[in-house]
């Protein structure tokens, strides 16, 4: 569990998303105990995602999913101090099928690949490169 309150948590991933997305982040879903309906990932509803194109959305709310799990995030959610964060559905689905995680159904977590890692390494490079040429 993260010694993490919800609403820092929420002041992270909106921060996170405003030096990225320009905007705060419109997925932040939070409750009182683990998302166990979706402890398979069957159950995560991916069967209409077509995501074919990366966001600045998805990029932002990815980097704070990474912060608060190295890179292996719970199917059933994150555990921080009094409160369950379930991460959007259809941004991990959409890293799944462009091969950027992977579904480790044994442990019950999505795990970040070489390539998403990589990826992620090509967002915050771009992201330090915008901010060296703002004023």
């Amino acid at each position: 569990m993260l010694d993490l309150d919800e609403a820092t948590a929420r002041r992270i991933i909106d921060a996170v998303a405003n030096a990225i997305d320009g905007k705060d982040a419109s997925a932040k879903t939070f409750g009182g105990t683990p998302f166990d309906l979706l402890s398979e990932f069957d159950a995560w509803g991916q069967g209409n995602n077509n995501s074919k194109n990366d966001t600045t959305r998805t990029d932002a709310l990815t980097i704070a999913y990474l912060l608060f799990t190295g890179g292996r995030i719970p199917l059933t959610g994150i555990q921080m101090d009094g409160v369950w964060f379930r991460p959007d559905k259809w941004i991990i689905g959409a890293l799944v099928k462009k091969g950027r995680a992977i579904i480790d159904e044994q442990k019950q977590e999505i795990a970040l690949t070489a390539a998403g890692w990589s990826w992620v390494a090509g967002v915050l490079e771009a992201l330090s490169k915008t901010n060296r040429s703002a004023p």
